[in-house]
């Protein structure tokens, strides 16, 4: 990321990413809008090391697994909204295309 509106488009995409995937089903249940906000600021600071869909994974299943339950998120279990995360990058052009 090289601008100012490179992180703040990051930073929206790595929030819609991580809203709708919502892993503890938060949303629902009257959980404040920001609730993941400290681990989506983490994941857009990984942004530079993603290359393709298994490193977005990655990311994802580093911050959320440091943050909360390991066991939850490995990168496994993330591979969804790693994929989802890392196409949107990538149609931003905040990552390379694999």
């Amino acid at each position: 990321m090289r601008t100012r509106e490179d992180f703040d488009a990051a930073l929206l995409i790595v929030a819609s990413v991580v809203r709708s995937w919502d892993p503890y089903r938060l949303g629902g249940s009257g959980a404040p809008p920001d609730e993941f906000d400290a681990e989506i600021a983490k994941v857009v600071s990984c942004i530079p090391r993603i290359s393709n869909a298994a490193t977005a994974a990655a990311a994802l299943s580093s911050v959320f697994s440091a943050s909360f339950e390991p066991e939850l998120f490995s990168p496994a279990k993330c591979v969804a909204p790693g994929q989802e995360l890392f196409a949107k990058l990538s149609a931003a052009g905040l990552v390379a295309s694999a």
